[in-house]
């Protein structure tokens, strides 16, 4: 094998999410992923005829060929921390405690029931004040806000948590743990932030991480999406305040889209 391309129709059939496009070291530069590419393309033109658009999201550096063929549509700050599972655990309440006599106020926040997330998201003022361009944006798939959609990222046992359900200013998105080949014990946990309020992230974070980390043995590699000016304040939270492990410096999430 010296490449794979994988499609998602989604957005009730108008969008073509690229999901996996990946070529063996050895036969990068030689025009691989243009040959998968257009044929993925025309693949989906036959069997899809309604597809539209085509998005995928990329965390390399753009460059003036790739804005001449895509749109961005959203970009998000990649803040990647790790951390011993059991010992976060072990000292979190006492984190916390120590943060209240700090003078942390932890924001309220609501996890909501798989029978509230429609309500919730579908509502017009979360979707265009507080989505980034209307795209609920979960573990590098980019869904259009709409019905449809929900309906795929219900399949996923994800933890939805806002700071009120009515009209909420903040949302997170959190990811169940998966194993990943760092070695033994080792698990990914995806939290993607929408809204830009850095009190009510902070304390949808501490929810998140007492929600996913507790059945954990082992070592988490936790990644957050967020607004990109928000990211070295929550960098600093993460160190500073949680005791957490910087895994990686500041780095970019971009959605992009091009007519199909």
């Amino acid at each position: 094998m010296i490449g794979l391309q994988s499609v998602y129709i989604i957005d009730a059939g108008k969008t073509a999410l690229v999901e996996g496009l990946r070529v063996a070291p050895w036969e990068r530069g030689k025009g691989v992923a243009g040959v998968l590419q257009r044929f993925c393309t025309e693949m989906v033109k036959e069997k899809y005829p309604g597809v539209q658009v085509s998005r995928l999201t990329r965390d390399d550096k753009l460059g003036p060929r790739d804005f001449k063929k895509y749109r961005v549509i959203a970009k998000q700050g990649i803040l990647l921390v790790r951390f011993s599972a059991q010992e976060l655990l072990s000292r979190l309440e006492a984190t916390v405690q120590a943060l209240l006599e700090g003078g942390f106020r932890p924001e309220a926040s609501e996890l909501l029931s798989e029978s509230d997330v429609p309500a919730v998201v579908l509502q017009e003022s979360f979707r265009r004040e507080v989505l980034p361009n209307q795209t609920i944006i979960q573990d590098w798939q980019p869904f259009k806000a709409m019905e449809s959609n929900l309906g795929l990222l219900q399949k996923k046992a994800l933890s939805w948590v806002v700071d009120k359900k009515e009209r909420p200013t903040v949302a997170t998105l959190s990811t169940p743990p998966f194993p990943i080949p760092l070695g033994q014990g080792w698990f990914y946990l995806n939290i993607d932030v929408f809204g830009r309020d850095l009190a009510h992230i902070k304390s949808q974070l501490l929810r998140h991480l007492r929600l996913q980390v507790a059945p954990l043995q082992g070592h988490v590699m936790c990644q957050l999406f967020l607004e990109p000016s928000l990211w070295l304040a929550m960098a600093t939270f993460c160190q500073e305040a949680l005791g957490l492990e910087l895994a990686k410096g500041y780095t970019e999430q971009y959605l992009l889209e091009s007519d199909i």
